[in-house]
């Protein structure tokens, strides 16, 4: 048989950069180049006292900001997720971080008393947005503030661009109409002493739900009441209800404007959206 040779025949082989053999041979073996895009939450505090914000994800999800940080009235901090990131957010309120691990460091939604949560869910009562994001632009990702555990802020969560037409105003979920701390009922209210020694009443920082506050499976929508047939809520998340109407109010609650479910690369969590309350209500926030 004949052997063919090429530079025989007169045709020069290709000769490659050892640059561009590298890269080639790295691209072969480490399989397809897979551009990995992310979400941006923009947490900003509008409240006229230093909230500490923290996140907790979902089981195999990653930690988020270290779990926590400082936040002073005023400003916002931009927050980097997955595009397939599950978990929550919150806000700490009265914290003091000088004692240590292990005691309780802040009035409202402290995690083992660490400013960086480090994945740990918060302490109720605290008011929870829960996030689910997909990278499938046609599913959405979709999002909900709960008062299920029970409020200590009014939050507000949105997709940027800011909604504008009918189309996006889905996307939306509004803070209160009411500041729920000022109108909790006794048996469900979490109080601080004030910081002043001026001031002789016990401020409310928090209102738990009726779950938390009493336990029983009515309230918690559990055993002969883990149906939405037949756990229909109480006068207590009816009370959640009337100040909040777009935040869930107990675990079957289906009046609320529930979860969003929008597709969006930046999302804001904000903070005291709206004026709320007086000045007695800020005292043991500051």
């Amino acid at each position: 048989m004949a052997c063919f040779s090429l530079l025989a025949a007169g045709v020069r082989p290709l000769l490659l950069p050892a640059a561009a053999i590298i890269l080639l041979l790295t691209t072969l073996l480490s399989g397809p180049v897979v551009l990995v895009r992310g979400v941006t939450f923009r947490v900003v505090n509008k409240c006229p006292f230093p909230v500490w914000p923290a996140t907790a994800p979902n089981a195999a999800h990653p930690v988020l900001a270290d779990g926590g940080f400082f936040l002073p009235p005023g400003q916002s901090r931009r927050v980097r997720a997955p595009a397939t990131w599950n978990g929550r957010f919150w806000g700490r309120t009265g914290c003091n971080f000088t004692s240590g691990h292990g005691t309780t460091a802040c009035l409202t939604g402290d995690c083992e008393g660490r400013l960086a949560c480090n994945g740990s869910v918060g302490a109720p009562p605290a008011t929870v947005v829960e996030v689910d994001l997909h990278e499938d632009r046609s599913k959405g990702s979709s999002y909900d503030v709960s008062l299920v555990d029970g409020y200590n802020l009014p939050v507000s969560v949105w997709t940027k661009p800011a909604a504008g037409a009918d189309a996006d105003r889905k996307c939306v979920i509004s803070g209160c109409a009411k500041n729920v701390n000022a109108v909790c009922p006794p048996e469900l209210q979490v109080t601080a002493a004030p910081p002043s020694s001026s001031a002789s009443a016990a401020t409310v920082v928090a209102c738990k739900s009726a779950c938390l506050a009493f336990g029983s499976d009515a309230f918690c929508c559990r055993g002969a009441y883990g149906t939405a047939e037949t756990c229909r809520g109480s006068a207590y998340s009816r009370l959640f209800r009337d100040a909040c109407p777009a935040y869930v109010s107990y675990p079957y609650d289906t009046a609320a404007a529930a979860a969003a479910r929008c597709y969006a690369q930046d999302y804001v969590v904000a903070f005291c959206p709206s004026r709320w309350g007086g000045a007695g209500d800020r005292v043991a926030q500051a």
